[in-house]
């Protein structure tokens, strides 16, 4: 069984309040610039509500919008299958991140700790 069902991931504008709201949910997400499409941050949650409003008050995506008001971007998300695993999708992330190399991650992904440990 896939880990994430296939077809495009659900988009939000966190800024503008546009989109599907992510849900309190397992998955896998992206963070994109809203101009050029471009990957900036790829990552793997839990809970993706609660992990993109870390993201806004981190800071990590206003360090993208810099200063200038007409700059967005998109929160993207994929719900996991229910039989997935923590590790599976960690490995998951790591090999995203070694594909796309997004400029806003720090390292290779898969940090996280195990669910259940």
């Amino acid at each position: 069984m896939s880990l994430y069902p296939p077809g495009r991931p659900k988009r939000y504008d966190p800024v503008a309040g546009k989109g599907a709201m992510p849900p309190h949910a397992t998955g896998e997400y992206r963070i994109r610039d809203g101009k050029t499409n471009a990957i900036l941050y790829i990552g793997e949650t839990c809970d993706l509500r609660r992990r993109m409003q870390e993201h806004l008050r981190s800071g990590k995506i206003r360090q993208f919008l810099g200063r200038s008001r007409r700059r967005t971007c998109w929160f993207e998300y994929k719900e996991a299958s229910a039989a997935s695993d923590s590790r599976a999708r960690r490995t998951h992330e790591q090999k995203k991140i070694r594909q796309h190399a997004p400029a806003l991650n720090r390292s290779g992904g898969g940090e996280g700790r195990i669910a259940g440990k």
